[in-house]
């Protein structure tokens, strides 16, 4: 069953509420965070891209490791806020941050050679097509993870969840597929702990 199209706080932070969430979740996603950027092993290389990016907290911790990177976000509050959040390397030109869809990407083919998704996943309406998204702005050999605080293995009971967010919630198996039906051949899947995610799942796909 697909996701519907979720304006939530938690799915599409908006207004004076929205921007309080996004400021509570820099802290509490911290540790997710850490640990999508540890399975990337960024380099001075990498031109990196988040999907999701909210308020730019990821993009400004992994600044120092990469040589160029990336943000999109559906909501313009969250755009807003992670442009100032990165505003001097905004300015240097160094990261460049835009209102878009996952599914329609505004970069041509190969543009990044790393990209990430934290904690959004389960929101994303077409998981399939942002997937294949991804995949296409991602040169040959790009690395793709994505962490998904609640999952099918978790041992939680998400009902609750499902019915407020309208979201959708994934087993290792069918991350696995979606990935490789995008156009990842390498998939690889572990488990960290981040704040209230006792088992957060990590998937990391490599293209070509």
């Amino acid at each position: 069953m697909q996701a519907q199209k979720d304006y939530s706080l938690a799915g599409r932070p908006m207004g004076v509420k929205g921007r309080f969430f996004a400021q509570l979740m820099r802290f509490a996603h911290k540790k997710e965070y850490q640990a999508v950027a540890d399975a990337l092993e960024l380099s001075g290389k990498d031109n990196l891209l988040d999907v999701g990016c909210g308020s730019g907290e990821f993009l400004a911790l992994c600044s120092k490791q990469v040589h160029k990177s990336a943000g999109v976000d559906h909501s313009p509050e969250m755009v807003h806020m992670a442009v100032k959040r990165n505003r001097k390397r905004v300015e240097q030109g160094l990261t460049v941050i835009k209102e878009a869809d996952s599914a329609s990407l505004p970069w041509p083919e190969g543009s990044f050679s790393a990209a990430s998704g934290t904690g959004t996943f389960m929101f994303w309406p077409e998981p399939e097509k942002s997937l294949a998204e991804i995949n296409r702005v991602l040169e040959n050999q790009g690395r793709l993870v994505i962490s998904l605080g609640w999952n099918a293995e978790d041992g939680q009971n998400h009902s609750d969840r499902v019915a407020k967010h309208g979201i959708r919630i994934y087993s290792e198996k069918e991350m696995k597929t979606l990935f490789k039906v995008a156009g990842f051949d390498q998939v690889m899947v572990h488990y960290a702990r981040a704040f209230m995610c006792p088992r957060l799942m990590v998937v990391k796909g490599v293209k070509g």
